[in-house]
C-alpha cells in the first residue's frame, strides 16, 4: 500500500513536466548509467528508464522508493536509500541529475559541498552533473509566490487529498513554502495540517563556484521554462 508520504509527494510534485525534455536531452547526450538524486516516487527515473537507460534512483525517504519499486519492478531502475550528502556507490555514472531544486534542500553551502564532493567521485570520465536551481522570490509568473488559487487534488481508496501553497516564509538564507494539506475520508471526516519545505537560496554563479571548488569543470547552463504552476529554473552543468 502506498504511504501517505508518497501520496503527498505525487500530489505536490508528480504533475511537473516542464523539466523532462531537459533531462531527456542530457541523457541522449551523455548516455547511461544515470543517477537520479532525490528521485522520490520516480517522476524522472521512470521516464528515463522507459527510454532504455539504466537508472539508479537515490532518495533519503525509503517510503518514496518503495512506491517507485512497486511501479517499476522490471524497468531497469535500481533504488538506493541514503543521504545525498554522504553516499558511496560501487558504480560511476555518465550523468548525475538533481531535479526540482533538490540541492536547495541540503542545508546550505556545507551540505552542498558534501554532495558535490560525493558526486565528483561518482562521475565517469567525461560525465556530467546537472543540477536544477531557482530563485523563488524572482517569480514573474506567480507560480511560487504566496497563496495559489487552485489546490492539487487526488482521490485514493475513497479518500480525497488536497494540497495548496498558502505562504512564502523568509528565514535567514532560506525560503519556506508552506502548504495547507487536507484529507477528506470516505466517511466525510476532514483532517487538516500544514507542511513547510525550506529551500536554501543559492545563485547559479555561487553553485558553479562551489562545483569548481569540488574539482568540477563548468559547462554551459541550460534553462527550464516556467509553466502555470511552477517557476522556471536554471540547470547548472558540471563536468568531471
Amino acid at each position: 500500500m502506498i504511504s501517505e508520504a508518497a501520496i503527498w509527494h505525487d500530489l505536490e510534485c508528480g504533475s511537473y513536466e516542464s523539466d523532462l525534455s531537459c533531462w531527456r536531452d542530457l541523457a541522449a547526450e551523455y548516455g547511461g548509467p544515470i543517477l537520479d538524486v532525490g528521485a522520490g516516487t520516480g517522476r524522472v527515473a521512470l521516464m528515463l528508464a522507459g527510454e532504455g537507460y539504466a537508472v539508479t534512483a537515490l532518495d533519503l525517504d525509503a517510503s518514496l522508493l518503495e512506491a517507485l519499486d512497486e511501479r517499476a519492478p522490471s524497468a531497469g531502475i535500481t533504488t538506493t536509500c541514503c543521504d545525498a550528502r554522504d553516499f558511496s556507490l560501487a558504480e560511476r555514472f555518465n550523468l548525475i541529475i538533481v531535479p526540482m531544486l533538490t540541492i536547495q534542500l541540503f542545508g546550505g553551502e556545507s551540505g552542498r559541498a558534501q554532495f558535490l564532493s560525493a558526486a565528483a567521485r561518482h562521475l565517469a570520465p567525461g560525465g556530467c552533473l546537472s543540477v536544477a536551481i531557482a530563485d523563488l522570490l524572482d517569480d514573474e509568473h506567480g507560480a511560487a509566490g504566496g497563496e495559489t488559487l487552485d489546490a492539487d487534488v487526488c482521490t485514493l481508496n475513497g479518500a480525497s487529498y488536497s494540497s495548496r501553497a498558502v505562504e512564502l516564509k523568509l528565514r535567514d538564507e532560506r525560503i519556506g513554502i508552506e502548504r495547507r494539506r487536507e484529507i477528506t475520508t470516505a466517511t466525510g471526516s476532514v483532517e487538516q495540517s500544514t507542511s513547510t519545505d525550506w529551500i536554501d537560496t543559492v545563485s547559479a554563479d555561487e553553485l558553479e563556484a562551489e562545483g569548481a571548488a569540488a574539482g568540477l569543470a563548468i559547462a554551459p547552463r541550460r534553462q527550464i521554462p516556467p509553466d502555470d504552476d511552477y517557476i522556471g529554473s536554471a540547470v547548472i552543468c558540471l563536468h568531471g
